[in-house]
């Protein structure tokens, strides 16, 4: 017969309030900080435990408590919380190895309510009714959860990129993050800004494009319209912070987010993206469409602080406009 399963069991006290379940793993269990990780990447830790404490073998057993999950070493614990620790005799525990960039992105920040991503271009950022088993960011995503040991991972996708678009991504781990981060894109308070670089001279150095927009069933393009009641309304802004060779580097803020919208308006004006093959044409300077999504601010759903997250120009924008410098275009 194996040998029986070890079970420590930790009630956080008032002076620990707030503090992460790392630390008082550490400090009341007596473990290491690397085996207090790895005790959670293991699933050793549930909690926290329902029912009054009490006393002696059958102490904590209310009602039941998951697991924690793998990673979520930073959980804040509350006073008078109770988490089970069930310890296998002679196993060693340690944490597992932070997830290694996957092919296509790169995790910017992680945690327990949200994870911020860099997506880099040529891949797709969600699935859709008509590419639904096309390999994507979100599938990509999910299955790196679930190599982490997360049994039934959970994304809610706040906003989407163009698969040749690079850039951050903003995604939920829970449903109230994703409520509290949906309102915040509903009223118009999440920030959002690209670099673009634009065909011609973008004129005047600062402005503003706002239509309504609608797919061309012919082409499935989108487009503005001005016949009354139709599209969605889309809004983007600009400023000029380069001028160079045959085109214009942009800071571009979305106030609305439409598919293609900032390429559409710009296409429109004249001004189509360099590399844009749908709205424009190819570059033999890029091999995609030259956006990125540099930049978001927004309110942290559950701690309620503004937080921002940037993400440096890749290689090929900045190859691009280097090139456009040496009048090379």
């Amino acid at each position: 017969m194996p040998p029986a399963v070890e079970t420590v069991l930790i009630e956080v006290a008032a002076e620990d309030s707030g503090r992460t379940l790392q630390a008082v793993l550490h400090d009341h269990g007596g473990f290491s900080h690397g085996q207090a990780r790895g005790l959670i990447d293991a699933g050793a830790v549930r909690g926290p435990l329902g029912g009054a404490p009490g006393h002696g073998p059958g102490r904590g057993r209310g009602r039941a408590a998951g697991a924690v999950a793998p990673g979520d070493y930073a959980r804040r614990v509350a006073a008078g919380e109770r988490y089970e620790i069930c310890l296998e005799p002679g196993r060693r525990y340690r944490p597992k190895p932070p997830p290694r960039p996957g092919p296509g992105y790169r995790v910017v920040h992680g945690e327990r309510e949200l994870l911020v991503v860099e997506k880099q271009p040529h891949l797709l950022s969600v699935p859709t009714p008509l590419r639904e088993k096309e390999d994507s960011l979100v599938g990509r995503l999910l299955e790196s959860e679930r190599e982490r040991g997360v049994r039934n991972p959970a994304l809610y996708a706040l906003n989407r990129l163009d698969r040749d678009t690079s850039g951050l991504l903003l995604f939920a781990r829970s449903r109230r993050a994703f409520e509290g981060l949906e309102s915040q894109f509903k009223t118009r308070t999440i920030e959002r800004l690209y670099t673009a670089v634009a065909n011609g001279a973008v004129e005047p150095d600062q402005g503003r494009f706002e239509s309504r927009l609608v797919e061309d069933p012919r082409n499935l393009r989108m487009r503005s319209t001005r016949r009354p009641g139709e599209g969605k309304e889309a809004i983007t802004e600009y400023r000029v912070t380069e001028r160079l060779t045959g085109a214009t580097v942009l800071d571009v803020r979305l106030r609305t987010g439409r598919r293609n919208q900032i390429r559409v308006h710009l296409a429109e004006a004249g001004h189509a993206l360099v590399g844009d093959r749908q709205y424009g044409k190819p570059s033999r300077l890029i091999g995609r469409t030259a956006l990125h999504a540099r930049s978001l601010r927004f309110i942290h759903p559950v701690t309620g602080k503004p937080v921002v997250f940037e993400s440096s120009l890749p290689r090929d924008l900045r190859l691009l406009i280097k090139t456009l410098r040496r009048g090379e275009g």
